[in-house]
């Protein structure tokens, strides 16, 4: 399936994601940044990203390339930043638009090469979203300062990292812009969510799952919560991304599903390269 190019509406989406993530890195207690040397930086439209204490690609990469035009200067001096102070094979993310004759020869160049299925980026206007036909049996709750480590812990879990990232997550709850959301069995925190809005766009991720609670319809209930806010609050679009599967087997991916079951369309799929 290709993606739906949507022109109008990818800018608004790479904006409101590159803003997101950079809030993310600057809510970081001062404490984790030199636990797990966070940094983050602009260059020109996009942005780097480092967190030496989460070595995966979401928190270790060049995002936003594209926004303006893309240049090689710019891609040279985000190479350099990521050299210095990511974790080792950080990506420069960059999507399909941006991908012209001289950036792809600027990278083979310089020994850059395509890894993996990159990510799938997703866009939904503000339409309703429709109930799930299975109603969840969990509580889904807005959660703000007082129960931020019910946030912070369910994303540790839900994801595997070590405790010692609590404090990073933890530190969203409350914070201007976000929205942070978990789904309680009772009173035990096991999905969570989030959601950046600005300039009427909002940005929806952070979402995780304790393993033993998966398949019980918490990140639906998480994604028509979030929205039915955001259209509350103004917010004109959505959008989210996850990990592209590999073409023909999307069906088989529960976090690509569960985009689609929420009305969102894939607009395009964002390349990850790396130095090899």
């Amino acid at each position: 399936m290709k993606p739906i190019i949507d022109n109008n509406v990818i800018p608004f989406i790479e904006k409101v994601e590159r803003e997101a993530w950079l809030d993310m890195c600057a809510s970081a207690p001062e404490s984790y940044v030199k636990s797990s040397n966070v940094s983050f930086t602009r260059v020109g439209s996009s942005i780097a990203l480092a967190n030496r204490g989460l070595p995966y690609p979401d928190f270790n990469r060049v995002l936003g390339v594209g926004i303006g035009p893309a240049s090689e200067a710019e891609l040279e001096l985000a190479l350099a930043w990521l050299k210095e102070h990511a974790a080792p094979s950080s990506p420069l993310q960059i999507p399909p638009h941006a991908l012209s004759k001289k950036i792809l020869e600027w990278m083979n160049t310089r020994g850059l090469e395509r890894v993996g299925n990159g990510k799938a980026v997703f866009y939904r206007d503000s339409s309703p979203v429709q109930s799930h036909p299975i109603p969840p049996t969990l509580d889904i709750r807005l959660v703000g300062a007082p129960c931020a480590e019910d946030f912070g812990f369910t994303v540790h879990a839900g994801f595997g990292v070590p405790e010692s990232n609590i404090p990073f997550f933890s530190a969203l709850a409350g914070r201007p812009k976000w929205k942070t959301y978990a789904a309680y069995d009772g009173n035990k925190p096991v999905a969570s969510a989030a959601m950046l809005i600005d300039n009427n766009w909002a940005y929806l991720g952070v979402a995780s799952t304790l393993p033993e609670y998966r398949g019980r319809g918490a990140q639906n209930a998480l994604f028509k919560r979030r929205i039915t806010d955001g259209i509350a609050a103004g917010v004109i679009g959505f959008t989210g991304d996850t990990g592209q599967p590999l073409e023909g087997e999307e069906h088989a991916h529960k976090s690509y599903r569960n985009f689609h079951r929420a009305g969102f369309k894939r607009v395009l799929v964002r390349q990850n390269f790396i130095l090899k």
